[in-house]
């Protein structure tokens, strides 16, 4: 199914007079471009193993994005003590290390978790003693009124082309990454900012105290909104919103995504779109001072960097 880079591809390359390092991950790149294996180089821990068999890969992610009624033995969880943790996963999308554990048989679960972490499906959580993990594509869905939702509206609208499957998710995914690593330093970073509130189609979360969002999927119109609580930080959660879009964009959606950006106008009480807000200095999106950044991506264009390093540029 798979192969070390330190151990089998060493071996494999000296039995084949392909002794130098450099050569070897030449190689390895060519055939990853080709498509006959998978391998990914961003972190140490993912660059170690190369993929020769996707289904291994498709079946290990299908033990845990799944759903847990049809697809797993509640009686065989319970018998390993493993009932509670079953249930979290499946009902509030939040994974134990002890479960992934146990459904990826203990093999190579750093390598799944760091995949799951890089590609968007997985991040790590931080409101609770234990370890866990976040998993949005496991969360249902949450019946809201988008009336009732306080805040400045940024909205992202796919309706020219389409929403697809996912990117809500993903979004989340980098929204409480961005949220923990702003905190996990702090030693009562519980008492700093409030546990999120996650659904499948709506969330809230605070970035950091006093910084709190809520994000609104609406698959009928294909628009994913954004609502600022706060006007103070209206435009920096514009500049991280489109950061993240760019990230998800790039790395995951091979750079298809495409959508129209609008904003509350302040004055009108109606949306107004990006170009034109930017242009005006619509109140609280833009002010003198700042004209001009939210068209400078937080990240290099059209370079795919860490995820640790994307997350610290915001």
């Amino acid at each position: 199914s798979y192969l070390t880079l330190c151990g089998d591809i060493r071996h494999i390359g000296l039995e084949v007079g392909i002794g130098s390092s450099v050569e070897q991950e030449t190689a390895l790149a060519l055939f990853h471009e080709r498509g006959l294996l998978i391998h990914l180089t961003s972190t140490a821990i993912l660059k170690d193993i190369v993929v020769i068999k996707p289904q291994w890969l498709i079946n290990a992610l299908g033990k845990v994005i799944c759903d847990g009624n049809l697809h797993t033995d509640k009686d065989e969880f319970k018998r390993v003590g493993l009932e509670e943790d079953r249930k979290r996963t499946f009902e509030k999308g939040l994974a134990s290390r002890d479960f992934l554990e146990y459904v990826w048989k203990g093999s190579q679960v750093d390598f799944f978790l760091d995949l799951m972490q890089r590609t968007m499906l997985l991040s790590k959580w931080i409101f609770s003693k234990n370890e866990l993990y976040l998993i949005p594509s496991l969360l249902e869905d949450y019946l809201v009124e988008k009336e009732t939702i306080k805040g400045r509206r940024c909205v992202i609208d796919f309706s020219n082309n389409f929403l697809p499957i996912g990117v809500f998710q993903r979004l989340l995914c980098l929204c409480v990454a961005h949220s923990v690593r702003g905190n996990e330093n702090e030693s009562d970073h519980n008492e700093l900012i409030m546990e999120p509130s996650l659904h499948k189609n709506y969330a809230t979360i605070e970035f950091e105290p006093g910084f709190k969002v809520h994000l609104l999927q609406d698959e009928e119109a294909q628009t994913i909104t954004i609502f600022v609580r706060n006007d103070e930080f209206a435009g920096k959660c514009l500049r991280i919103v489109q950061a993240m879009l760019r990230k998800v964009n790039h790395d995951v959606m091979g750079s298809g995504l495409n959508y129209d950006i609008y904003l509350d106008n302040d004055t009108t009480r109606e949306l107004i779109c990006l170009h034109e807000a930017q242009n005006e200095k619509i109140s609280p999106w833009f002010s003198p001072d700042i004209s001009g950044t939210v068209e400078t991506s937080v990240i290099p264009s059209d370079e795919i960097i860490d995820l640790a390093s994307f997350l610290e540029s915001l």
